[in-house]
């Protein structure tokens, strides 16, 4: 159920994928599935509760990329089976050719990232760079805060900007959730790593259509300087090897 199938597979196909992902679950193997499409994303849906009926997989954190369409429906049978949601920027670049396919309605709600955060969805953010966006994690912030393409048109509707915290949490947080690596990062707290920056702005204060140009002045990986410029630079440790 590649790229090519995904949007009508036939039943042999829906089985095929039943019988390795049944496979996966037994073993406790975590999946993600790239998805693009609301429409057709019932046969994924379908296929995954018919496991989760037989193997419970809320504890394996399965989730489910992309999806910027996704209907209320889709994230409530996400939610009910534990799957979670990684939320790309794929429309800062997109969101103009989106809006001219499928029109301003569907593109007021696309991603629906409040409403997913509303119903208690685990939702992670990220750039998917460098297949369809770069990498610059500043940028995604901002256009999860103001919905606006890189053109300047503001898509998405007010009630689907999140705050910056809620935004900010979706990217450490959320994200470090889906890797399992939650106890270690995401979040600055007694007994995990120590991986900090420096800001050259700070993102809570900044005007909205600044946060995109923030950039790190000193980053800190493991309680190691891997990274400074003035007026930090002579605090970076040049010696530590970059893996």
């Amino acid at each position: 159920m590649g790229h090519v199938h995904n949007e009508d597979p036939s039943e042999a196909q829906k089985e095929q994928l039943f019988q390795a992902l049944r496979w996966a679950a037994v073993r406790g193997l975590t999946a993600t599935f790239h998805w693009h499409n609301n429409r057709s994303v019932g046969h994924l849906l379908e296929v995954l509760d018919r496991i989760n009926t037989e193997t419970p997989i809320a504890n394996l954190r399965w989730s489910i990329a992309h999806l910027n369409d996704a209907s209320p429906d889709s994230l409530r049978r996400m939610k009910a089976m534990g799957v979670g949601w990684l939320m790309q920027n794929a429309f800062y670049f997109r969101g103009e050719a989106f809006l001219g396919q499928r029109g301003m309605e569907a593109a007021r709600h696309a991603p629906p990232i409040v409403s997913a955060l509303r119903m208690g969805l685990r939702v992670g953010g990220g750039t998917d760079a460098h297949r369809v966006m770069w990498y610059h994690p500043f940028v995604s912030l901002q256009w999860m805060l103001d919905g606006k393409t890189i053109g300047g048109l503001a898509t998405r509707a007010p009630e689907e900007l999140p705050t910056r915290l809620e935004a900010l949490r979706l990217y450490t947080e959320g994200s470090a959730w889906f890797a399992f690596d939650d106890d270690n990062r995401g979040s600055l707290a007694v007994g995990k790593l120590a991986d900090l920056a420096v800001l050259s702005k700070d993102y809570l204060t900044v005007p909205v259509d600044e946060v995109g140009t923030i950039i790190s002045l000193l980053t800190m990986v493991g309680g190691r300087v891997v990274y400074a410029v003035e007026p930090y630079a002579e605090f970076e440790d040049k010696q530590v090897p970059l893996e």
